[in-house]
């Protein structure tokens, strides 16, 4: 039976983005330029992008062309009470193995002891880290000096590692009511005032995150910290500006549903219609008071989640 056109086509150009002809983020030929090269119809050249795009190998942007996506990572992000979490920071690790170790997510210097998931670095070389910060402020995340909100005096403690390969976007924040499920998960009266606050984070220019928190007005409005990109303590970690108005957090919950990206959300992330992601649902609670709560959005295709799960001793 003959291949289809298209098919063909399509196989061809799977080779040369294979073989790095057409590396990520290299733009591939205009459609008549393909129809050219391979002799066919723009029709068959633009079912044979069609085809690729539905594999995700390539993505379409408005008024630019299609370009070949990165590959997937199998990155981690590490999601336990470690001392990157206390410091409002996602440690993010390279590769597919793990090891324990001091060194990395939720080992020998996070809160709790322990490792993340067994750990996190590879077994005969250090990891490559990137911190992720997840509080508030905009542009590459450096380091804190001692007498900055999150150096080591501050109340957010320790010291941010700068690669220059990590970056927030510059939060958008606005005052609203509070939907039905936030006002829920906040344990506040339905329609309640919150502030809402939208960024995204990135991991060598490409997407790694997509957060949207809310916190009642009744509890940071009014005060230096209400905003989460602005004031003294921005750069610091929810954990840090709710320690400056006096309230300590005491725990978190997080569910992660795994499901398909929106369509939003997609193009947020830089992602294909329909991608894989692990959606979030985050609260910060003082006791049973719930202080703040998420919306985090995780690329599937890039990262995979780890947790450590203490184990209380029995009749302790």
């Amino acid at each position: 039976m003959a291949i289809a056109a298209y098919r063909t086509v399509a196989e061809d150009l799977r080779r040369r983005i294979d073989e790095g002809e057409f590396a990520p983020g290299d733009p591939l030929p205009s459609r008549a330029a393909l129809a050219l090269h391979y002799g066919v119809g723009s029709n068959v050249a633009t079912a044979a992008v069609r085809l690729l795009t539905t594999e995700g190998l390539v993505k379409g942007r408005a008024g630019r062309g299609v370009f070949v996506r990165e590959r997937p990572s199998s990155g981690t992000m590490a999601r336990s009470w470690t001392q990157e979490r206390l410091q409002g920071r996602l440690a993010v690790t390279a590769g597919g193995d793990e090891t324990s170790g001091a060194d990395s997510p939720g080992g020998g210097t996070a809160s709790g002891g322990g490792t993340a998931s067994g750990g996190l670095a590879a077994p005969h070389r250090a990891p490559e880290r990137a911190v992720l910060d997840t509080g508030g402020p905009t542009g590459p995340i450096g380091p804190t000096g001692p007498d900055s909100p999150g150096g080591p005096t501050g109340p957010g403690g320790g010291t941010a590692a700068d690669d220059g390969r990590t970056v927030r976007g510059t939060p958008r924040s606005t005052t609203g009511e509070a939907p039905e499920e936030i006002a829920r998960r906040l344990g506040v009266p339905a329609a309640e005032p919150v502030i809402r606050s939208e960024y995204l984070l990135t991991r060598d220019g490409r997407p790694a995150m997509l957060c949207v928190s809310w916190e009642p007005l009744g509890i940071t409005g009014g005060t230096p910290v209400s905003l989460p990109g602005a004031g003294p303590l921005a750069g610091s970690s929810v954990v840090a500006r709710m320690s400056y108005i006096g309230l300590q957090i005491t725990r978190s919950t997080e569910t992660v549903t795994a499901r398909t990206a929106t369509r939003a959300e997609a193009d947020a992330l830089d992602l294909t219609p329909g991608a894989p992601v692990a959606a979030i649902e985050r609260t910060y609670f003082a006791g049973q008071r719930p202080l703040e709560t998420a919306d985090l959005v995780v690329p599937g295709e890039r990262f995979r989640l780890a947790y450590e799960i203490p184990a209380e001793p029995a009749g302790g």
